[in-house]
Formats: structure tokens, sequence, C-alpha cells
């Protein structure tokens, strides 16, 4: 069962009202001890087949990374985050790559790009035949705390972007 929204919003919209003192003077540790946490009843899950040299693969990162020349940085001032993402060619280069994250140490990122998107190990994949192909376009997102607003109008956009890809696998990169 998918997670309850519609009971959420009004959880969060509280959450937001009495967190917006300390998001404002920086104390994320005692903000992030209130949120209205939301989790499904069970947990959605595809068991893996095939085999990685006959598929589609593709990356995705939560670590705030956006084409510094052409796309804007993500919104790192609102308490709600930012539910956009940001596509990434497969030919990006670091020096390309800016991080519009508030929350981690970019300095490992800042040193390889592969510790929170890991495109070149797949490039290398890719051409030694381990992974049948790696698609043209990547993806990353950035902070976001506004669940409702993520699922709702978001995610769609995404994973209707992904179907098109034809992605068979969609490798996911926490931070």
């Amino acid at each position: 069962m998918p997670p309850d929204l519609d009971a959420f919003k009004p959880a969060y919209e509280k959450w937001v009202k009495e967190s917006l003192p300390d998001y404002r003077a920086g104390n994320m540790k005692e903000i992030i001890k209130k949120y209205p946490l939301i989790a499904p009843d069970d947990i959605p899950w595809t068991d893996y087949s095939g085999q990685p040299s006959d598929q589609t693969f593709a990356l995705v990162t939560s670590g705030g990374l956006y084409l510094e020349d052409s796309q804007p940085p993500f919104d790192t001032e609102s308490i709600h985050g930012d539910i956009s993402f940001r596509e990434i060619p497969k030919t990006v280069r670091r020096q390309d790559i800016g991080i519009a994250h508030l929350h981690y140490d970019h300095s490992l990122a800042e040193q390889d790009m592969n510790i929170v998107f890991p495109i070149q190990r797949f490039v290398e994949l890719e051409k030694e035949g381990i992974i049948g192909k790696l698609t043209d376009t990547h993806y990353s997102f950035s902070y976001v705390n506004d669940a409702v607003s993520l699922v709702t109008e978001t995610v769609p956009k995404f994973i209707a972007r992904i179907k098109a890809a034809g992605v068979d696998v969609l490798f996911l990169v926490p931070v």
C-alpha cells in the first residue's frame, strides 16, 4: 500500500511552520528530529531478472548535481527543498558539474564525482560489455522535504522519461 499523502500533508505543513525558525538558524539536527517521516506499509520490490549485458541502465543521484553552464542550481534556501531534477549527459566531465545540496560534505565528491554519480564506472562497464547499454541521459535530484509535491508532480514526469528511454535498470545513488 502506498504512503498516505493526504495524512502526511497536514503533518508536513505543521512541521514547516514549527521548524522554520530553526531552519533559518541552521539548526538542522533539531528539525530533522521532528520531520514527519512517511513509509509505505510494504516495500515495493521487483526481483531482478535478466542479464546486465542485455539491459539498458540509467543513473539517478540525490547529490544535487547540475550542469554549471546550462542549468540553474537546485534551490538550497527553501525548507521544502527542490522537487525538480536535472538531466546529466553520459559524456559529462567533472569540471562541468556543480553541486547544490547543503546537507552533505562535498569534498570527496569534488575530488571524484563517481562517489555520488558513478558515470565513469558505468561507461567502463558498458565498454567492457558487462552492461548492455548506458542511456545518454541520467538524472540528479537534491534535497527534498516536500514529499507530496515530489510524488505527485515530479515523479510521474521522471518515470515517463525513464520509460521513454527504454531503461531496464535504474541505479540509484542516494546521498
